[in-house]
């Protein structure tokens, strides 16, 4: 049974069945759902298709963290937990049935963003904690593909090394780091990227504006397609013609709410996803709250799936920062940096002034040429995106600007209590060098 291809009927009614199921497990097997449908005096029963999902509350990330073994429904194989970009990480048990369905699940996306099985696979997802980077390898592998398993080696160089010696025609990972290799391939070998073996790139971590994804195909050569997914719900990717993220959705359902009422917005309309998983048996997550802005596209794809589709979102809804006043989107920085094709890498911190009273943005840019006209762009650009002027544009040598955490993070709000330690430290590093 071809599952992306069936009806919408069809899919609606396994969608619902396993629904049923999973909330029957949920209320049975776990303290954090059985304590969250009494006090909403809801009854296994009272559920019976995706119209009455309404009827549950909702879960967030805080449950995952402090008491997360409450989500849990069985015995876990494997712990993940997600990058803590925005804070505290969250915890995720998979069951060994969750890590074979995540693992079709992410040969299902590759096989969707183009890969076959005769690729070579160079994989920069990191290994470890996080989950999308093991089971993309095992994604890979299934699909027949060869893997390398990069991971997160000591420098970009390394990486470029070991890109040149292992000729991959595939690469995978963060779109921001693929766009750094290719700068470094070029310098270290003195070779236009494009004459390099790499054919195609699978991008995930982060939002993709049209800039980055322009950047990345010039830059190397390759067609780009993007994913998107979550440690909590699973994930998705997009085919050839890069109109969503084809959705898991006969694995994980996805609703689109008011952020604020917690109510369904319309057909198209703009929420945030809210995610409940049908299949896994370990951390169950039933209408969980992403913070992931976007919407999703019902109607069919030219290329047969009758998947819904999921529009990479635009920005985390905790992941917005007031600045002067104004509430801003980082993700908007992107796509602004990445017009300008000079520019090879960027990082903003924001922080109060000395006396504690004002905001100071300030933006650090690597690039290949130091033109007052492009900060002059930038600048202007900046201020009538999100109405802020930077305080300081400022060029720094390439390769200056710092890795953070693994989604190489480029925006960086001092402010913050919660921020991590480390990030703290190696901003105030790199900002004692270059103010």
């Amino acid at each position: 049974m071809n599952v992306e291809k069936l009806s919408r009927r069809r899919l609606s009614e396994l969608e619902n069945r396993r629904l049923r199921k999973v909330v029957r497990v949920a209320y049975e097997k776990t303290r954090l759902y059985r304590r969250k449908f009494k006090e909403a005096r809801i009854e296994p029963d009272d559920v019976k298709s995706y119209d009455d999902l309404v009827k549950l509350p909702f879960s967030s990330k805080e449950d995952f963290t402090g008491r997360f073994m409450d989500a849990v429904a069985s015995k876990v194989s494997v712990w993940h937990t997600t990058s803590g970009t925005s804070g505290t990480p969250t915890v995720v048990g998979f069951s060994e049935g969750d890590v074979k369905v995540q693992v079709s699940i992410e040969a299902r996306n590759l096989a969707t963003a183009g890969f076959v099985e005769n690729d070579v696979v160079y994989n920069t997802t990191p290994y470890g904690m996080f989950f999308a980077g093991i089971c993309l390898h095992e994604g890979a592998r299934s699909i027949g593909a060869a893997v390398i398993p990069a991971g997160k080696q000591p420098s970009a160089k390394r990486h470029v090394e070991l890109i040149k010696a292992f000729k991959p025609t595939a690469i995978v990972g963060i779109p921001q780091y693929i766009l750094k290799l290719a700068h470094v391939y070029e310098d270290a070998f003195g070779v236009d990227p494009r004459r390099s073996t790499l054919k195609k790139a699978y991008v995930l971590g982060e939002p993709l504006p049209a800039s980055m994804r322009q950047r990345l195909e010039d830059a190397w050569g390759i067609e780009v397609r993007a994913g998107y997914g979550l440690t909590e719900a699973g994930s998705g990717a997009e085919c050839e013609f890069k109109e969503g993220v084809h959705w898991p959705e006969d694995h994980t359902l996805v609703e689109v709410v008011d952020p604020e009422t917690g109510e369904r917005v319309g057909e198209g309309e703009e929420g945030e996803l809210v995610y409940t998983t049908l299949t896994r048996t370990g951390t169950l997550s039933i209408r969980f709250k992403s913070s992931d802005h976007s919407k999703v596209v019902a109607e069919g794809c030219g290329c047969g799936r009758t998947l819904l589709r999921v529009m990479p979102p635009k920005f985390r809804l905790d992941g917005m920062a007031k600045i002067r006043g104004t509430l801003t989107s980082p993700y908007t920085l992107d796509s602004i940096m990445y017009e300008y094709p000079e520019v090879r890498n960027y990082l903003c911190v924001v922080e109060k002034d000395d006396r504690g009273v004002s905001d100071l943005m300030r933006l650090y840019v690597e690039a290949d040429l130091e033109d007052p006209g492009t900060v002059k762009k930038i600048r202007e650009e900046v201020n009538g995106r999100i109405s802020v002027t930077p305080d300081l544009i400022k060029y720094v040598p390439p390769d200056s600007i710092p890795s953070f955490g693994r989604k190489e993070t480029r925006f960086i709000d001092l402010r913050r209590e919660n921020l991590p330690a480390d990030t703290r430290e190696l901003t105030l590093k790199f900002l004692n060098q270059f103010r």
